[in-house]
């Protein structure tokens, strides 16, 4: 059975009784038949959205009636109704689907299907695209701190996100090689110029540390100056000007004794730059936990260690 039995079905055929045959097989769709060009015309309205075209017409030729069609309903999906009389001219032009005759019920209705389903998705993928491109414009006239207060845009972001979702749920439902290729998705995505953020797998939208830019450099800010500075003042200090202090953890104490305070402070930074890319890339994905942990940690151990050097100095 369709998925979308609301769709509606212009059946272009010359065989009255082979028409309404097909018109029957169809039940549950709204179907419209037309023996002729000119009668099939006059019954394409906005409302059509499956056209199966009997590709044995004379007059006017079904090349002709095809080319007729796609001018009034570029949208409208077309399926070649094919028999042995079909000229090899048709086989080159614009057809969605041809239906080789003769054929069952289910082979009918399977072609309906898939065709209703493929107009679905294209509708789909040009609303996608044209909300992309509408937040790309949005993005060029706008700085990012404007857009992080924007409920407006992060709606828009958020539709981008669901029609993607959207998509890839129409692709997977449809009998069709595409569903499964998802590198081939991907690649496709590349060559039309979609957005990257909005693909499936990458949460849509600014990473955090836009949206949240104030906390972001807040919490680093009390990491560098805890875990940075007042860890490694703290520690030179307590081994150096103190007599008799030796420091505790044997990595600082074999580099301050190895490499000196070179050394030292290259392992802090080391240190810094770890914690700093999975603060990013949890911004990136909008993972708030990834996001925070990093920086709160390296201020919590930043006042551990500072405390610990501070009572050691003070006690001797």
């Amino acid at each position: 059975m369709p998925r979308d039995t609301d769709a509606t079905i212009l059946i272009v055929e010359d065989d009255g009784e082979q028409a309404a045959e097909y018109a029957d097989w169809l039940e549950g769709y709204a179907v419209r038949t037309a023996a002729d060009g000119e009668r099939a015309l006059d019954a394409l309205d906005g409302e059509v959205d499956v056209v199966l075209l009997d590709g044995d017409l004379a007059d006017p030729s079904a090349e002709e009636l095809l080319g007729r069609i796609r001018a009034r309903r570029p949208d409208c999906q077309i399926g070649l109704l094919s028999g042995v009389s079909v000229s090899d001219g048709v086989h080159r032009l614009d057809i969605d689907e041809y239906v080789p005759r003769p054929l069952t019920r289910d082979e009918l209705r399977e072609s309906v299907t898939r065709l209703v389903d493929h107009g679905a998705v294209e509708r789909t993928v040009e609303t996608y695209l044209s909300l992309v491109a509408r937040r790309r414009r949005i993005e060029e006239r706008r700085d990012e701190a404007d857009l992080a207060d924007d409920e407006r845009y992060r709606e828009l972001t958020g539709e981008i996100a669901a029609r993607r979702r959207q998509i890839d749920t129409l692709l997977a439902e449809i009998d069709d090689p595409v569903a499964g290729a998802e590198g081939d998705a991907v690649d496709a995505d590349a060559a039309s110029g979609v957005d990257d953020a909005s693909t499936a797998g990458v949460p849509a939208g600014p990473p955090l540390y836009r949206t949240r830019s104030t906390e972001f450099y807040a919490l680093w800010l009390a990491a560098a100056l805890t875990y940075g500075v007042g860890d490694v003042l703290s520690t030179l200090y307590a081994t150096v000007a103190v007599p008799g202090l030796i420091e505790a953890n044997p990595v600082v104490g074999t580099l301050l004794s190895s490499a000196g305070l070179p050394g030292f402070l290259l392992l802090k930074l080391i240190v810094l730059l770890v914690l700093v890319s999975v603060s990013v890339q949890g911004a990136r994905q909008r993972e708030p936990f990834s996001y925070y942990w990093p920086p709160v940690v390296a201020t919590g151990i930043g006042l551990l260690l500072t405390g610990w050097n501070v009572r050691l100095i003070v006690g001797a």
